[in-house]
């Protein structure tokens, strides 16, 4: 069985392939623009762009450009939705 972090990284990892055009295979936690040739700064917004979609996550404009690895994505979408996560509770709890 894969942990959750795993199965995230993975998803990064393919939906970072895509935008790239790149084999899955060829991406790994630590892939950086200075790693894939493809990984240029249209690229990134493009990949910042996706990772929003896919994940339903909105990541601050701010963080954009300090996100240049997989890893860092994957730290930040980890944070972003238990951030949601956090702020669908909060709401609920206020309703309630």
């Amino acid at each position: 069985m894969t942990s959750p972090d795993t199965d995230l990284t993975a998803r990064v990892i393919a939906v970072a392939a895509d935008v790239f055009g790149v084999p899955p295979e060829s991406l790994t936690a630590s892939s950086t623009p200075e790693t894939v040739e493809a990984w240029d700064s249209i690229s990134h917004l493009n990949l910042m762009l996706s990772v929003e979609q896919t994940f339903e996550a909105a990541i601050p404009p701010e963080r954009m450009p300090e996100l240049t690895s997989i890893e860092q994505l994957v730290t930040e979408i980890r944070r972003l939705q238990g951030a949601g996560d956090r702020g669908r509770r909060h709401r609920r709890r206020a309703v309630q």
